[in-house]
């Protein structure tokens, strides 16, 4: 709740040094200088462009490891800074601020006055209050895209300086094509139950999962609960309502805890239902939970780490979170990718840049991938958005295993145009 990038811009002259002469910035290369304008920007000096970032690091009741996004920042900027930097310049994750759940408002605040930030990135949270801060600034944000904030709630385009991993992938709450309303088609279920949480983007979830239904009937939704308290284990009471109502795929729109606790319930009960959980892709959860978990589904919107052939964008990745000594989980992977979002928006802006020309220059690409990391996005359109990207797997044996992929087309992809779900969706690499 889950396409190839080019690179753009110039090429970054690799050197040890940088020195500010005369207004310029001057690199060494192949025995001749390569001089860059200076650049009057916040947290732009003439050795560094500095970013920071936002994560739910304490206090998630979900467990999720929100902070392994500094880890992908981290390891990206030390590929390119190893190459040199951008313009001359080193990339440095200056700060790396922990909102706590409730103080996601102060923390982004304390980004914008305090911190001295060029960018913002990686934003990993559960709650993402300060968002309108951040949109009110037009400064260059780029995170997770688990949150309604990111993205054009009733159809309205989501703020220009915004950039998930995957472009404007929300409203929650909106009929769209999706994994869930083409999986009943796949595995002829009928009958669909959905239990969210009583909060907003799970209850969300929920919704938009009954107005997808509806505008795409590939099957019957017979069982909504959204009153569900955050974090709670016990969902005894609503597996003996599905099975009472002969539900035989259940969409768990709640976190990978709560799936797996929903998932014991259901083999307790005898409910013989394909669960399928949309935020569940962490190896850890379902080797844990492997006798429950067998025969679930979820789907992620990169490229996961099962994927063959593995792409440019994932071993650059895997090689340069192990030099930094980072997690290699989802959240690290999107923070690798948001900082490759930045670079590619920063060198595409040119040596003169600025907040907007980055903002911009980023709204201008066509084909962003992240080395195949995840389907292409056409950021002309992406606020707007025109195709959802999704990458299936299936739990077996306590394992991911991809489903429904082609050699290099990790992706099946459904268009927002569509009318019916198509049996066999486009793949993308």
């Amino acid at each position: 709740m889950a396409r190839t990038r080019q690179r753009l811009g110039s090429a970054i002259v690799a050197a040890a040094a940088t020195v500010a002469l005369v207004g310029l910035v001057a690199l060494p290369s192949s025995g001749a200088a390569t001089t860059y304008p200076a650049v009057d920007q916040p947290g732009v000096s003439a050795k560094e462009i500095k970013v920071g970032g936002v994560v739910t690091a304490s206090n998630d009741p979900t467990g999720a490891s929100l902070d392994s996004a500094y880890d992908g920042v981290k390891a990206y900027f030390a590929s390119v800074n190893a190459k040199g930097g951008v313009y001359g310049r080193k990339l440095v994750l200056s700060s790396k601020r922990d909102d706590g759940l409730a103080n996601n408002r102060n923390e982004v605040q304390g980004l914008l006055t305090d911190d001295d930030v060029f960018a913002v990135l990686p934003v990993a949270v559960q709650l993402y209050t300060g968002a309108s801060l951040l949109a009110d600034a037009k400064v260059p944000t780029y995170g997770w895209d688990i949150n309604a904030e990111w993205g054009s709630e009733h159809a309205k385009p989501g703020p220009p300086n915004f950039f998930t991993q995957i472009g404007d992938y929300h409203c929650f709450k909106c009929a769209r094509p999706s994994v869930e309303t083409w999986l009943p088609k796949q595995l002829k279920k009928h009958r669909v139950g959905t239990l969210a949480f009583n909060v907003t983007q799970s209850a969300e979830c929920a919704t938009g999962l009954e107005n997808s239904f509806k505008k795409y009937p590939t099957a019957k939704v017979v069982f909504v609960d959204k009153s569900l308290t955050f974090g709670s284990p016990d969902y005894s009471a609503q597996v003996a309502q599905m099975k009472n109502k002969n539900v035989d795929m259940v969409v768990a729109c709640v976190d990978g805890n709560g799936a797996a606790s929903l998932a014991r319930e259901m083999k307790k009960q005898g409910l013989n239902a394909t669960l399928v959980m949309p935020n569940s892709y962490n190896a850890d959860l379902v080797k844990k939970n492997a006798q429950v978990l067998n025969g679930a589904y979820t789907y992620t919107t990169y490229a996961p780490f099962e994927t063959k052939p593995q792409s440019t964008g994932m071993a650059n990745y895997k090689k340069w979170l192990k030099k930094v000594g980072g997690k290699q989980n989802e959240n690290s992977l999107v923070g690798w990718i948001n900082a490759d979002e930045f670079v590619t928006g920063l060198k595409a802006a040119g040596p003169n840049f600025t907040r907007q020309k980055v903002v911009d220059a980023t709204n201008a690409i066509t084909n962003y991938s992240a080395g195949g990391l995840v389907a292409p996005v056409n950021w002309t359109t992406a606020h707007e958005k025109d195709i959802e990207c999704f990458a299936i797997e299936k739990v077996v044996n306590g394992k991911f295993v991809p489903m429904y992929q082609k050699k290099g087309k990790p992706f099946v992809c459904f268009p927002s145009t569509l009318k019916t779900i198509p049996k066999t969706p486009k793949t993308s690499a």
